[in-house]
């Protein structure tokens, strides 16, 4: 008797682990750039102006860190030709790298441009980066059309 063939899986496993790693870090990295904490006044205002400036050059750091490794994590999943998630895809801005953020490194609203907001199929989510100012559309609760081959 021949032995059962085993599910393949998913191909090239190892690279998905890889760009799940790397955008993992990506937010990592950005939550603690965002991340401030309170500073206590010393008696030495000079003191406290390095002490400022030290945390906004790591905080800085932190921040184009976090759009490297979000770069590399694009570059990964393009050269070996995976495509990412929607889930992931739409927590990065795709003109600077940064990792979207609620609140923090961008700002979304739900729009209806039709006449008069009357028609509830036309909500679109508007998410704006504050990093580079560009804004992403997306519908909400709207059905997803059909490829064309399959459309009648």
């Amino acid at each position: 008797m021949a032995k059962a063939k085993a599910n393949p899986g998913i191909q090239n496993r190892h690279i998905y682990t890889r760009a799940s790693y790397l955008y993992q870090a990506a937010s990592y990295l950005a939550n603690c750039a965002q991340q401030t904490k309170p500073q206590t006044k010393s008696e030495n205002p000079q003191h406290d102006d390095k002490l400022s400036s030290a945390s906004k050059r790591d905080r800085k750091a932190l921040i184009n860190l976090s759009h490297q490794v979000v770069s590399d994590m694009r570059s990964v999943s393009l050269k070996a030709q995976i495509r990412q998630s929607p889930s992931i895809k739409q927590t990065i801005c795709k003109y600077c790298d940064a990792i979207l953020i609620e609140g923090k490194t961008c700002h979304s609203a739900v729009e209806n441009l039709s006449k008069g907001g009357r028609k509830p199929w036309a909500d679109v989510l508007v998410t704006r980066c504050d990093t580079c100012g560009n804004t992403k559309r997306y519908p909400v609760s709207a059905p997803r059309q059909k490829r064309r081959s399959l459309r009648t």
